[in-house]
């Protein structure tokens, strides 16, 4: 479920004003007049301060809905091959504290080793339009990658290793219904395929192939993502990890919720099952620090956090800076 980025250069180009002066080889002078003009003619760019946009909510009020704003902000940048569109939330926590870190699924039977329960996360994630008016108006087709990596970065006794690092290549199509079902009308629906890996090998490796549709809805300043899926089925012999329905459900929750600017978001994930009921659930809140910098705390507690822990549970949290959120 979708409720939903994200590493930028700057290129500025200085222009160099070139002024002739009729002075010997040996000597270095100026006039107050030529310096004068040089001044007025003077065409070299400065950066400055970036602005301090607007608050989610008030772009929210000016383009009518919560989503809108997203796709307004997404239209102007679309065409431009020097910016990159984010899809998933981007972020990076360098303080992320784990309860329980997973060793012996990354380390094996090396008792003499061990992970760091502090460790560096982030995630970035982007995605690009293929074709717009794919299957009617108000539809296009994209594609999106998102790679969320654990970072032993403070972990020096073996080497810090980045301990497991999940790629996750998707393709679907966005559609913006007109009809709703039993009274209820999504504000977008996407369909798509998602392939989601360690690109580990043996032992380490995790995988598995899904077919999604993502429901998303929006009532004020909170926006819902009702995300089922499916599993495509694997033979035995090629299934890294053949229970993973059992610990990730077959589907997830997303809701983020808006307050000035601020934000809270949620995901749930559940099996569904009173007998072994198993899952997870994630709590984030994004505040403003400084012009377009805004902190992140993330709170996790259940399965599922890295695919090489999709059955061991874990408890974390972490702090740090958001590049772009959902919203």
């Amino acid at each position: 479920m979708k409720a939903i980025v994200y590493s930028m250069v700057l290129l500025p180009s200085l222009l160099l004003a070139q002024t002739e002066i009729n002075t010997p080889d040996y000597v270095v002078t100026e006039s107050a007049e030529n310096a004068a003009v040089a001044e007025e003619e003077d065409t070299s760019f400065s950066p400055t301060e970036p602005a301090v946009p607007e608050s989610i909510s008030k772009r929210a009020e000016k383009a009518k809905g919560l989503f809108q704003q997203r796709v307004d902000k997404e239209v102007v940048t679309v065409d431009n091959p020097f910016v990159l569109t984010p899809h998933k939330p981007n972020y990076f926590l360098p303080i992320a504290y784990t309860s329980n870190p997973n060793d012996r699924a990354f380390l094996g039977d090396d008792e003499t080793e061990s992970l760091q329960s502090v460790e560096f996360k982030f995630q970035l994630s982007v995605k690009f339009p293929v074709v717009y008016d794919v299957v009617g108006r108000n539809s296009s087709l994209w594609f999106a990658y998102t790679q969320q990596a654990f970072w032993q970065a403070y972990n020096s006794d073996i080497s810090a290793p980045f301990r497991d690092t999940n790629h996750e290549p998707e393709v679907f199509i966005v559609d913006k219904p007109k009809k709703g079902f039993l009274g209820i009308k999504p504000s977008y629906i996407a369909y798509g395929f998602n392939h989601q890996s360690n690109g580990q090998s043996g032992d380490l490796s995790r995988s598995w192939n899904r077919f999604y549709v993502d429901f998303l809805f929006e009532k004020g300043n909170t926006a819902f993502s009702f995300k089922p899926w499916y599993r495509i089925p694997e033979s035995s012999d090629n299934d890294d990890n053949p229970n993973i329905e059992r610990y990730y459900g077959y589907g997830e929750l997303s809701v983020i919720h808006i307050i000035d600017d601020y934000s809270i978001d949620f995901i749930l994930r559940n099996n569904l099952k009173t007998s072994d009921n198993k899952g997870a659930f994630q709590v984030g809140f994004n505040f403003p620090l400084w012009g377009k910098t805004r902190g992140y705390i993330q709170y996790f507690n259940g399965y599922g956090q890295s695919l090489l822990d999709y059955n061991h549970q874990t408890q974390s949290l972490g702090i740090g800076i958001m590049l772009s959120n959902w919203l």
